[in-house]
């Protein structure tokens, strides 16, 4: 292989995996909530790390997923029946 075709290569696969971590991004964007909501869903969020504290499979995706499912399912609602 020449030099162009391996740096083509290169190129290719880091743009492809840049365009899959920008859209995994945007799929995960956190859902519009109110002050009250925010705050809760983010002591859920912070309880939630606290007991996964050791496990090494958290990141900013994971902790964004859970504030949308506290969004979304209302989690960690106390007011509820």
């Amino acid at each position: 292989m020449d030099t162009k075709t391996i740096v083509m290569f290169v190129v290719g696969v880091t743009l492809f995996l840049l365009i899959i971590g920008i859209g995994a991004w945007i799929m995960t964007a956190p859902l519009e909530a109110g002050e009250v909501e925010t705050k809760r869903c983010n002591e859920y969020v912070n309880e939630l790390e606290m007991l996964n504290r050791y496990k090494w499979f958290r990141s900013p995706y994971h902790r964004r997923m859970a504030f949308n499912d506290c969004l979304t399912r209302n989690l960690g609602d106390t007011t509820q029946p």
